[in-house]
C-alpha cells in the first residue's frame, strides 16, 4: 500500500475549519470527491485510472506543542516497492497545488524528502 504524507503549518493564528477550507482549490486540482467532513477532518477520493488507481486522501488538523498543522495524507493500494508511480505523481501534483493556492501556511514536512514520519517534537 502505498503512503504519502504531507504537513503544513499555518503562517499565523488559523482555525480549523480555515485550515481546511484552504484546501478546496487543492482538492478540485486532483478532482477529488469529498466523503466525509468534521471541523477538523475530511476524507476525499480521488479517482482516475480504474478501480487500482483509486486513491484516498486524508486531511486531519493535529494540535501539537508548537501549535496547529494540517496533515495530509494520500493512500492507494499500489505497491510501495514498485515506487507507486501512479500515487507518487498524484503527491508531486498535491504539492504543486499547495504551492499554487495554499497561501496560508507552508509546508514543514512531506515524506518522499523526510522519511516516513515527522519527529516527535513537530
Amino acid at each position: 500500500m502505498a503512503r504519502f504524507l504531507v504537513v503544513l503549518r499555518p503562517s499565523g493564528p488559523m482555525e480549523a475549519g480555515a485550515m481546511l477550507e484552504a484546501l478546496q482549490p487543492v482538492l478540485q486540482g486532483l478532482n477529488a470527491e469529498i466523503e466525509h467532513r468534521t471541523p477538523a477532518h475530511l476524507s476525499a477520493m480521488i479517482r482516475g485510472g480504474g478501480e487500482s488507481q483509486r486513491m484516498q486522501l486524508f486531511a486531519d488538523v493535529q494540535s501539537k506543542s508548537s501549535g496547529r498543522v494540517l496533515e495530509l495524507v494520500v493512500l492507494s493500494r499500489e505497491a510501495m516497492g514498485s515506487t507507486a508511480p501512479h500515487t507518487r505523481r498524484t503527491f508531486e501534483q498535491l504539492l504543486e497545488l499547495i504551492e499554487m493556492h495554499v497561501h496560508t501556511m507552508v509546508l514543514s514536512f512531506r515524506s518522499d524528502r523526510d522519511g516516513p514520519l515527522p519527529a516527535a517534537t513537530s
